[in-house]
């Protein structure tokens, strides 16, 4: 069975839309890791550097999906991609949160490079990550104790079987979508949109398919999917 898949239906609606996924195995998450907290300030200081005083929807790896969200009727200024809310928290004085040394490490390489990166946990998806059109099974679980959510049919998520571990594409992660520190095999999905993305996804896949095993241990693979290629591993 594919680690991780995407559905016909979401390049019959966004026919540029591209992935890469770094799929890594036996990694440490649990030791603190001062090379990786440090690959983080650099890139942090490198946005703060970037937008001081722009806005960062002006940057194409970043409109590219605002025009998306637009298209699937989510408005944008609501509705921020992962990596712009990212830019946005940090070009305003905010700080960039310390959540693990796998999910730290993807952080920096997303903000590096302008293009949203997840960190799912493959030993709570045994059926692997498809993304694909909501149907009305699917469940959402947000943060903390906020009641469940049920998807706007037809909106893509990212999902294992039924449990929605990732609202209007790269939008907002579920609770059961987390990482934790005992956390050993990941998917790493790497979203965009050709050409805008497309140099930007590749160099984000190898760098973190590098650092990985360089950093935390492990073992990494590179994929890459698009229309004429849908499944990976």
């Amino acid at each position: 069975m594919a680690v991780f898949r995407i559905d016909q239906a979401v390049f019959e609606l966004f026919p540029k839309a591209r992935f890469a996924a770094v799929v890594a195995r036996g990694v440490n998450n649990q030791d603190e890791n001062p090379a990786i907290s440090d690959l983080l300030d650099e890139s942090v200081e490198q946005i703060r550097e970037q937008f001081d005083g722009g806005d960062p929807k002006s940057d194409p790896r970043i409109a590219v999906w605002r025009e998306a969200f637009g298209a699937r009727g989510w408005t944008p200024s609501k509705y921020l991609s992962s990596i712009e809310a990212l830019v946005r928290r940090i070009a305003k004085g905010g700080e960039m949160p310390r959540i693990s040394p796998a999910v730290d490490l993807a952080n920096s390489v997303s903000l590096s490079l302008l293009v949203p990166i997840g960190a799912h946990d493959l030993g709570t998806a045994p059926n692997g990550i498809e993304v694909r059109l909501a149907d009305p099974e699917d469940c959402f679980r947000p943060m903390g104790d906020a009641p469940d959510e049920t998807p706007d049919e037809g909106e893509i998520v990212y999902v294992h079987d039924h449990d929605v571990r990732t609202r209007r594409w790269v939008w907002r992660q579920s609770r059961t979508g987390l990482v934790s520190p005992q956390t050993t095999d990941f998917l790493f999905p790497i979203d965009g949109f050709a050409p805008v993305t497309d140099y930007a996804i590749g160099d984000a896949a190898e760098r973190l398919a590098r650092l990985v095993p360089e950093l935390l241990g492990g073992q990494s693979t590179v994929y890459h999917l698009d229309a004429s290629q849908r499944s990976a591993g």
